[in-house]
């Protein structure tokens, strides 16, 4: 490990983690083990490396990587090894020797066709935890094709959940697939690390992203099953489908409120709508999908007349003091500035220099409450630095650079 990085004495303090994915759910998951202390060696492509270090959001760049970049590999050192080549093939076996866990996210069979897969890796090192990340998984008609967050929305039906009935498919603007998928890997190779403990032996861990947001949309597709007149979108902007008005968000004279499940009488008494009560009491049945669409229709058309009325504010405030779950709806310059935010940001330092304002680790653990945190790998940085450390000489370490099997920052060769 880098002798000048911060010391981190996380949980995993001491496993090594190669990582051998791109994009979004592989290195989200591994930046997680690296900020609970596990030493995590991404290895890159020769060519450009992880394709986020330049697929930009809105154009977005630091330090010379996009944001995207930055944000999901901290905490990790970078190689340059060309897994294609035979050469290439040997360090890295050489490297899960001594090896605790290897993410990968190639699409079915590309990592049996490189030799890499787990039946090859388990074979050199027993003890490997192996986690895949796919799109579809590895079989089925679906199996080829891209695993990309807003196509793996819109193919399980996540996106007709919202909305109205005259727009467009309602998609989520985050990449919730992919975090997703990305938080249920972490909990399988930490599961797998326990049973290791007790077996001794590894295991191979697989997630799909269409089973990580089926499994985010449990209560939707278990309820869809369960009714012969499932919810169907309408005339009014629906947050869900499937939640019981007056569950939305409403525009007020300067902003927007978000109501969750309230009581509608209460809500009568408080906002002044005597008409509410009497919607309450007559929901239709619930085999009459029509009537009961334009039922919730008329209850959010009651709520959203009168609460139009007034600033957003002053209705926060009157619900809340009468235990109404509601919120101020708002952007990110707002939520950002807001005290509450702030515990949850920290201040990260490039190895290029410059300081950036980031999203701080979402877990806290009592025995390290501030993990040690440095920024993202450039292209490389550590290439030197992990082939020695994987014990290869001075002299075959040269010799990968000067066959371009492995590849240094321009400035460390």
């Amino acid at each position: 490990m880098n002798e000048h990085a911060p010391r981190n004495r996380g949980p995993l303090t001491g496993l090594k983690v190669l990582d051998l994915t791109i994009a979004l759910a592989g290195p989200m998951c591994t930046q997680r083990m690296g900020e609970m202390g596990a030493d995590i060696i991404k290895v890159e492509a020769p060519g450009g490396g992880d394709f986020s270090r330049y697929s930009t959001m809105a154009g977005v760049t630091k330090f010379g990587d996009a944001t995207t970049f930055i944000t999901l590999n901290r905490n990790k050192r970078s190689l340059i090894l060309d897994l294609k080549s035979d050469a290439g093939r040997e360090v890295l076996y050489r490297m899960v020797k001594d090896a605790d866990v290897l993410v990968q996210n190639f699409r079915p069979r590309v990592a049996s066709k490189l030799g890499i897969d787990f039946a090859t890796l388990s074979a050199i090192n027993p003890r490997l935890v192996y986690g895949s990340i796919s799109g579809y998984g590895e079989d089925g008609p679906m199996k080829d094709r891209p695993g990309q967050d807003l196509l793996v929305q819109s193919f399980t039906g996540l996106t007709m959940n919202a909305g109205r009935a005259s727009g467009l498919p309602h998609a989520s603007p985050l990449y919730m697939v992919d975090v997703s998928a990305s938080h249920l890997l972490t909990e399988g190779v930490l599961a797998a690390l326990v049973a290791r403990g007790i077996t001794g032996r590894g295991q191979e861990i697989k997630v799909s992203m269409v089973s990580a947001i089926m499994e985010m949309q449990i209560q939707e597709l278990t309820s869809y099953m369960s009714t012969e007149a499932p919810p169907t979108r309408s005339a009014s902007p629906q947050v869900s489908i499937w939640m019981e008005p007056p569950y939305g968000i409403y525009a007020c004279t300067d902003g927007h409120l978000a109501l969750a499940q309230v009581d509608l009488n209460v809500l009568a008494e408080v906002i002044g709508v005597p008409a509410l009560k009497t919607l309450k009491t007559s929901r239709p049945k619930q085999t009459d999908s029509a009537a009961l669409m334009q039922w919730r229709d008329d209850i959010y058309n009651a709520v959203a007349a009168k609460l139009a009325t007034d600033r957003v504010a002053h209705w926060d405030e009157l619900l809340t003091e009468h235990g109404l779950w509601c919120g101020v709806v708002n952007n990110y310059e707002r939520f950002l500035s807001h005290p509450q935010t702030q515990r949850y940001l920290t201040t990260m330092t490039h190895s290029k220099g410059g300081e950036y304002r980031t999203v701080a680790p979402a877990i806290r653990f009592s025995e390290q409450p501030t993990p040690a945190l440095r920024g993202s790998p450039r292209y490389g940085e550590h290439s030197r630095e992990v082939l020695l450390g994987a014990g290869l000489s001075v002299a075959e370490v040269d010799k990968l650079f000067a066959d371009r099997v492995a590849v240094a920052q321009l400035e460390d060769v």
